[in-house]
């Protein structure tokens, strides 16, 4: 199947008159169609209190509740994609620090007034001397001025699932991220491709529903890009009204954070190379434990077996590396972390004979 093409909406279209389509069909109130929780976990608790920092109407027109913001950004460049009025790149802007960078890419003129109407007042509100915010106008899957390879982290709240080129958009997000960086984000999933005439719908699109991709599509895609071990945090039910529910019989819907690492120390399934990590609890809000995937919790102190992507992602050169204590490296290969079944459970050919009593090269079944 061409997922690219299956994923791909409105091709006579311009990215920046598709954003305009889907903003006009918005209704006027911007968060009637949330799909994020402001509930534990999805704002961390260093971002939390410096939301008062950030003014009244761009929290009012912000299309979100929840923030994607991963730990360790201080002094990072990170690029926001559809940020909207700007509220988690002003929330962001305060976690890089004066040292670090902010980019907010935004297609919707009106929405990026509002955030760039603020920024003297929120740079001077953070205590900053200089400002370290910048507001581009542009589609999210072909971001301006942005070279290849110099972003650290890449940050997007539910709006990956408005895009009518996810195959670009994740592409250009491998791009443009430094070896080792991280694209970070929440957005909603389904349990099943959603049928074409609902997707191709830009009403249904607009209410962040239409567009969203079947989980496992997401992952080909991201594999494909480059991304080859996407892992996945926080999951919870999205909130559907009946009339919205209605358009997508038997569909479920998930709206989920995820972490995707640009690293080729990652691969496609799980590797054991006899690797272990230990947390030294030092990463802000996590003192005790440091989630790593919704499977994965690394209890502080705590050496544990990982596989190679695990490592990969905490270590060798990730931003992460500091916060982990490692042992081991990459000189012997153990194989499949889950087991090899197919090898395992091979039998000798000696005695494997056919009805007839003959020797036959059989497998296992």
């Amino acid at each position: 199947m061409d997922y690219r093409a299956y994923y791909r909406k409105a091709p006579q279209m311009s990215f920046q008159d598709y954003c305009d389509a889907i903003a006009a069909a918005q209704g006027i109130d911007p968060q009637a169609t949330a799909r994020t929780r402001d509930a534990e976990g999805t704002i961390p608790g260093e971002a939390r209190e410096k939301l008062f920092n950030i003014a009244a109407e761009i929290k009012n027109t912000f299309h979100e509740f929840g923030a994607p913001l991963p730990p360790l950004l201080e002094g990072c460049t990170v690029l926001d994609l559809c940020c909207g009025s700007g509220r988690d790149t002003y929330l962001a802007a305060q976690l890089t620090g004066a040292a670090g960078k902010m980019i907010g890419v935004e297609p919707n003129v009106e929405r990026l007034a509002i955030a760039k109407k603020y920024l003297a007042k929120e740079i001077k509100q953070f205590g900053y001397g200089e400002g370290n915010v910048e507001f581009v106008q542009g589609a999210p899957e072909n971001p301006p001025f942005l070279a290849d390879g110099s972003i650290d982290v890449v940050i997007s709240n539910c709006t990956f699932n408005l895009s009518p080129d996810k195959a670009a958009y994740i592409a250009k997000v491998r791009r443009v991220l430094k070896d080792g960086g991280e694209w970070y984000f929440t957005d909603v999933f389904t349990d099943r491709r959603i049928p074409q005439e609902t997707s191709d719908d830009i009403a249904r699109v607009a209410e962040r529903l239409g567009g969203a991709l079947y989980i496992n599509d997401f992952r080909r895609l991201a594999q494909a890009a480059g991304f080859a071990d996407p892992r996945h945090l926080f999951t919870w039910k999205t909130p559907l009204t009946e009339a919205e529910q209605a358009h997508y019989p038997g569909i479920a819907f998930a709206t989920i954070t995820s972490r995707l690492m640009a690293t080729d120390m990652t691969e496609d399934v799980c590797e054991s190379y006899g690797e272990t990590v230990t947390y030294k609890g030092t990463l802000p809000d996590y003192p005790d434990y440091f989630l790593f995937d919704k499977d994965i919790k690394f209890p502080t102190g705590k050496a544990c077996a990982v596989c190679g992507n695990v490592s990969g992602t905490v270590g060798y050169g990730s931003r992460y590396a500091a916060a982990f204590e490692m042992t081991g490296d990459r000189s012997q290969h153990i194989g499949d972390t889950h087991g090899d079944h197919i090898i395992a459970c091979a039998p000798d050919f000696e005695g494997v004979v056919d009805e007839d009593d003959r020797p036959i090269q059989a497998s296992c079944c």
